[in-house]
């Protein structure tokens, strides 16, 4: 009975790393891989309604945006299928443009057919968060959501959202707290500890709260 329980056990380890923690231990190229193979289902999956969306997501966005003088410029980083841009467009008070970049070629292509109303306000780019080929304050707000536990190197992605982020700009990024998050060991962040990574950063009028059940979300102002 032991080939049973072996079995059972290593079952259970591939459910654990590849279901639940999507891959994070194993390194990019299976968390791409996975998103490639849901990216027809992912927006099914993960059951978005654009009422709450836009309660939790696109208005208050919009609002913060709404400051700026000129139409915002907004990069979204990890952007999937293009949960911002379907959100943040439709806002009366939103009159920018939105960047969607992301690793996986299918999400971007499940992004392109669902999002097909703003040509010329939205563009889509494949493109690693560690690396992002934009120049030094290019963009107004950088948005990463859900997807800071996916990254390699966590610090440098950040590096480059700040980077690519234009004094006075906007940041706003999630933190990984449900349930499950202890179980993608070594790839998230308690609340405080995640306070004091975002203060490495020159970064102001930091604020984190609870967003949804499984993710805190942060704003946060890239110093003048």
């Amino acid at each position: 009975m032991l080939w049973i329980a072996l079995f059972v056990l290593v079952s259970l380890l591939l459910y654990w790393e590849l279901i639940i923690a999507e891959g994070v231990h194993l390194g990019p190229r299976v968390v791409v891989g996975l998103y490639d193979l849901v990216a027809r289902r992912y927006d099914r999956i993960k059951k978005f309604d654009d009422e709450v969306e836009a309660d939790f997501l696109g208005l208050p966005l919009a609002a913060a945006l709404a400051a700026f003088e000129a139409p915002p410029k907004v990069l979204d980083v990890a952007a999937g299928t293009g949960r911002v841009a379907r959100t943040l467009l439709p806002q009366t008070a939103f009159d920018g443009s939105i960047v969607s970049t992301d690793l996986s070629a299918q999400m971007l292509g499940q992004g392109k057919r669902t999002c097909p109303h703003w040509p010329d306000r939205l563009n889509w780019l494949r493109a690693p968060a560690h690396a992002l080929p934009f120049a030094s304050a290019a963009f107004d707000a950088v948005v990463c959501l859900e997807a800071l536990e996916f990254f390699p190197d966590t610090r440098m992605a950040l590096t480059e959202c700040v980077r690519v982020l234009r004094p006075g700009g906007l940041l706003l990024i999630t933190n990984r707290v449900g349930w499950e998050a202890w179980l993608l060991f070594g790839k998230i962040y308690s609340r405080s500890a995640f306070l004091k990574l975002l203060a490495e950063f020159p970064l102001e009028g930091v604020r984190v709260h609870p967003w949804q059940v499984e993710y805190d979300l942060g704003w946060a102002w890239k110093k003048e």
